[in-house]
């Protein structure tokens, strides 16, 4: 005892124990850790979350075309046209066969469908053909959104070039084949299959929904 205090023993236990360096930089690495999982989680969610916005509206656009093609069909029966006809309207004349019907699809056709608004809401144009690069095709198919209707200030349009139009992250096209049935072909005036067509690129995000239906002859 010293001035009425007691000594204490060597080994007694301390009631204060101090954290090292070693345990304060594992205490660190631990939550950086938990932290880092945390947010890695939260990206990968936003780029799923992404990638099934860019899908799902490819599949959308890709239906677009199927009812557009219908669209086309339909408005040929009530102009009293061939139902394949690809019209092409002629701003101030008079309708005729030689203003809207400038050509047929058949098989092999390639189409581009513009949809706008106005008496001019749907613009059908036939292509040469495809090309085996992705990137090609989609700068020649790729879609634009542009507000306003032929100067307007109201409606808008899809179009393919861009005339200050928005650039989409998508391109569409429309492929038309023969229908095969076994080994015979069907007669292409009575039926023919069409394939929408919709790439998509959003940096390393690309691809080509496609979806399929048939196009009948009305006067059959």
């Amino acid at each position: 005892m010293i001035d009425g205090f007691p000594l204490l023993p060597l080994n007694f236990p301390l009631m204060r124990k101090a954290f090292t360096l070693i345990e304060t930089l594992i205490v660190i690495a631990v939550f950086g850790t938990g932290i880092l999982v945390v947010v890695y989680g939260i990206s990968q969610t936003l780029a799923h979350q992404d990638r099934a916005k860019t899908q799902i509206t490819a599949s959308f656009l890709a239906r677009e075309g199927i009812e557009l093609m219908y669209n086309l069909r339909d408005s040929n029966y009530h102009k009293a046209l061939a139902w394949n006809c690809i019209f092409q309207r002629v701003e101030g004349t008079s309708p005729s066969e030689s203003d809207f019907c400038s050509s047929l699809f058949s098989s092999g056709t390639v189409l581009k469908l513009a949809m706008g608004s106005g008496n001019a809401y749907l613009h059908v144009e036939k292509m040469g053909g495809l090309s085996e690069d992705f990137d090609e095709n989609f700068n020649n198919f790729q879609l634009f959104y542009l507000t306003g209707a032929l100067g307007s200030t109201e409606g808008f349009q899809y179009v393919y070039s861009g005339n200050g139009g928005v650039p989409l992250r998508y391109a569409r096209y429309i492929l038309v084949k023969a229908v095969q049935d076994g080994g015979a072909v069907l007669p292409e005036d009575a039926l023919l299959k069409i394939e929408s067509h919709v790439l998509y690129k959003k940096g390393a995000l690309v691809g080509d929904h496609v979806m399929e239906s048939f196009i009948g002859n009305y006067g059959i």
